[in-house]
């Protein structure tokens, strides 16, 4: 008889960034100093991660690495779990993008399977690249938990695909900076479950608020 194996991987979005509500995707911009707050925050209600996976992009590298170095764990940098290119939108406004391409910007939140961002990275992209970092950090740290550091975009792709949701129900999902969600992948021989344990979890939102 196979005996089943759990694992905890936990998806941690990065805090505020500098330069405001903007599209900023696979731009390389830094945290704010609040950004930085909450995600410590949040880390420190988390004290029994394993091993640090981490998108590339400085607003999840910086901390992350931080956050190994702090606790003397290893720390991997996977490109995989990039934000979302959203093309010809970066660096612009939302509140713009919503007004000036409204019609492209509707079609992409109502059907983003069919509508992305225009002349940026399709969801079927997006979430084969999110999906493959994952079931690795997975096979990788079997029994363990990790912690992977990663957006808002990926994080809701990601999450929908695990769930079997259609690509529209991604953006029903609530991803807040500093957004903390567990999965439990529990490994039976042949066989794999994937379970949403807990979402948008805010340990940190009482030492931070007010602040």
């Amino acid at each position: 008889m196979v005996e089943a194996t759990a694992t905890l991987v936990d998806l941690l979005r990065h805090g505020e960034c500098e330069g405001g509500a903007i599209f900023r995707g696979s731009l390389d911009v830094a945290l704010s100093a609040a950004g930085l707050a909450r995600m410590q925050a949040q880390a420190d209600a988390q004290p029994h991660w394993q091993h640090v996976i981490a998108s590339p992009l400085r607003r999840c590298r910086v901390f992350a690495e931080k956050l190994a170095a702090e606790r003397g764990l290893g720390c991997t940098i996977d490109r995989r779990l990039r934000e979302i290119d959203f093309g010809r939108w970066e660096g612009r406004p939302v509140a713009e993008v919503w007004d000036q391409d409204h019609d492209a910007a509707q079609a992409w939140f109502d059907d983003p399977e069919q509508n992305g961002p225009p002349g940026g990275e399709s969801l079927a992209a997006l979430r084969a690249r999110a999906r493959a970092a994952f079931e690795d950090a997975v096979a990788a740290h079997a029994g363990g938990h990790v912690v992977l550091v990663a957006h808002g975009g990926l994080m809701r792709a990601l999450l929908a695909d695990l769930l079997a949701m259609p690509g529209a129900a991604m953006h029903r999902l609530e991803v807040p900076y500093a957004c903390l969600s567990r999965l439990r992948v529990v490994a039976d021989g042949a066989r794999t479950n994937t379970q949403l344990v807990a979402h948008n979890i805010d340990f940190g939102a009482a030492k931070t608020c007010g602040a």
